[in-house]
């Protein structure tokens, strides 16, 4: 590496404490798989971060199978995103989560400085990209929402014509909007939120114009892109990893879904993880179908006597400390140290050779 530095006077250079934080940082990457950077020294404004700077390098190639319980999830089903409100709301930083719409939510309640939606689902992907169109075109949330309403079909595939017509991945594209429209889908989980907020204190984008706000402004900005990404390939994890050196801010949240019970860490997604770049501030927010029932799930589930979620939190820091240890390992396995916060929620704080302390409240 060539480290070129102007000076009026050579004998008094200075590197900038930016400069040498980066220049540890990326030395220091190379010879290990976990470590931190702090997002307040040496990060980049939103002014200076787009979609040019944040484009990476290389992504997953989707594998032709993905071994799931259906071929697509257009939508989320998780209902109670809000037990982790308090636990991510303004953390900041970089944002790299699997899914649809939920990613939106979080974001939102993060104030995250930029964020990848990243999937081994092209549909999903694709899905992805027509929300950030979107979000782009409806100034409120009451005009995005007409956008997805299967009414406005006719209109809306002139806009998606419009946008995508000469986009490689065009058709992929129609398909995804013909398939979110089905039930279970897009406009099925919109009126799903409203729903759910009148119960509970669930207020996101569909009924915070912040929020709404928020998301426009990043999509508007090229703060958020959405991206083909593999839990088990070695290109995505690793490019978001190298792209949050570059502009010095680590990654604040690892949204995974309930992505990781379908898996036993093998050796590839553990180098995803443990490549990302975090500080003492990280989470690891994830779900459980596997297990729930054991260790709880909330009211309001969609599928309570089926497939109820249990929601769980873990720091970066704690979680890989985790995946450092030899032999199998398993979302159970994690979860059996976890600690109850509230019926359905949970945060693992204990390491694997140690015990949690309950202080469950009720």
């Amino acid at each position: 590496m060539i480290i070129r530095l102007l000076a009026a006077n050579r004998s008094e250079r200075k590197i900038s404490i930016g400069l040498c934080l980066a220049l540890i940082w990326a030395i220091l990457s190379l010879h290990t798989n976990c470590s931190s950077i702090p997002v307040s020294e040496g990060g980049f404004s939103h002014s200076k971060l787009d979609r040019d700077r944040l484009t990476l390098s290389d992504t997953d190639t989707p594998p032709a199978d993905r071994h799931l319980h259906a071929d697509h999830y257009p939508a989320s089903n998780e209902r109670r995103l809000d037990l982790f409100r308090s636990r991510i709301e303004g953390l900041g930083g970089g944002y790299i989560g699997v899914g649809t719409d939920q990613n939106l939510t979080l974001v939102a309640w993060a104030k995250s400085d930029y964020a990848y939606l990243a999937d081994f689902d092209p549909v999903t992907v694709a899905i992805n990209r027509i929300h950030l169109y979107f979000l782009e075109l409806a100034p409120n949330y009451r005009e995005f929402e007409k956008l997805w309403d299967v009414k406005n079909k006719k209109e809306t595939l002139v806009l998606l014509e419009k946008k995508f017509a000469s986009d490689p991945e065009y058709k992929v594209i129609l398909s995804a909007y013909e398939i979110s429209l089905r039930k279970g889908g897009v406009p099925q989980r919109l009126g799903d939120l409203k729903k759910i907020s009148s119960v509970y204190p669930f207020k996101s984008f569909h009924n915070d114009p912040a929020d709404y706000d928020f998301l426009r402004n990043m999509v508007i900005e090229g703060r958020i892109l959405a991206i083909d990404g593999n839990l088990l390939g070695n290109k995505t994890f690793r490019s978001v990893g190298e792209k949050a050196v570059s502009v010095h801010i680590p990654i604040r949240i690892l949204y995974t879904s309930n992505a990781e019970e379908y898996f036993r860490y093998p050796e590839d997604m553990r180098r995803n993880f443990l490549s990302l770049p975090t500080d003492d501030k990280s989470l690891v927010v994830r779900t459980l179908t596997k297990g729930a029932k054991r260790f709880g799930f909330p009211d309001g589930e969609m599928f309570p006597k089926d497939y109820p979620f249990h929601y769980n939190i873990q720091t970066m820091e704690n979680f890989k400390i985790w995946l450092k240890q030899p032999g199998a390992l398993s979302t159970i396995g994690i979860l059996s140290k976890r600690k109850e916060i509230v019926k359905g929620f949970s945060v693992v704080e204990a390491l694997p050779d140690e015990e949690p302390k309950n202080t469950a409240q009720k």
